[in-house]
């Protein structure tokens, strides 16, 4: 199968489990706490004006975006799940969500600040580029993104990389999609998939933080804080106010 192809399909993959698994959300996820998360998040309400204009980029069920109301924002939150919108909407009707991915992210100087927490894992390496320019596109002069970077370790994902390389995928080395046909074929067929094996059910991929430093840098985004804490890197970026 050509590599396009195969990413296409596996976005169309994680779109449809994750409307499925959307009922779920705030009773199964969405609960637990993360304190890194939850400290970044107010170092970025620290960054912002009053009454800011925010972005919650792929918002999923809404998780982070009371914190963002509670701060006194206003916040257009998008996602590519039907379904997560439609538990967002329900716990945050005063926010507009929108159903867009973050690749046809398409605004202009248009936010203050935005966020993209615990969703980049989704990416493809072709697709994290053009992402980042997007969003430094959409912040105004001088706006700030926080996002994070699932970190994996290195062993699980050569193991992944090496069973997807012999199943005959064509995968680069980072991701992490070796069950995610099996698990998708288990989803179609029962219209379920066991808890434990929920996250492998969907494509990943790591990069190397070397390498998200140099997109950001090639993105005119400039890295003010970062720090590691519930297995993720946290990054708090900034646009230059020159625009």
């Amino acid at each position: 199968m050509e590599r396009a192809e195969w990413l296409k399909q596996m976005r169309e993959k994680v779109e449809e489990l994750y409307d499925h698994f959307s009922q779920l959300y705030w009773v199964t996820w969405g609960l637990s706490e993360s304190i890194t998360h939850r400290e970044f998040l107010q170092k970025f309400l620290g960054q912002l004006a009053p009454s800011s204009t925010l972005l919650s980029a792929a918002c999923g069920a809404g998780r982070w975006d009371g914190m963002l109301l509670d701060a006194g924002h206003r916040v257009l939150g998008i996602d590519q799940s039907e379904g997560m919108l439609r538990r967002a909407r329900e716990h945050f009707p005063e926010i507009q969500y929108k159903k867009m991915g973050l690749q046809e992210l398409d605004y202009r100087e248009a936010f203050d600040g935005a966020t993209c927490v615990d969703a980049l894992e989704h990416v493809s390496p072709e697709d994290w580029p053009g992402i980042l320019r997007k969003f430094q596109e959409a912040l105004r002069p001088g706006g700030v993104l926080y996002f994070t970077v699932d970190l994996a370790e290195g062993e699980d994902v050569e193991v992944s990389y090496q069973r997807a390389l012999a199943m005959g995928l064509p995968v680069v080395f980072g991701e992490v999609a070796d069950r995610v046909d099996e698990a998708y074929e288990q989803f179609k067929a029962l219209g379920i998939i066991p808890l434990q094996v929920a996250d492998a059910s969907v494509y990943h991929y790591h990069p190397s933080l070397e390498q998200v430093r140099l997109w950001l840098g090639q993105a005119g985004l400039a890295v003010e804080q970062e720090g590691t804490g519930n297995e993720y890197e946290h990054f708090l970026v900034r646009k230059s106010r020159l625009g």
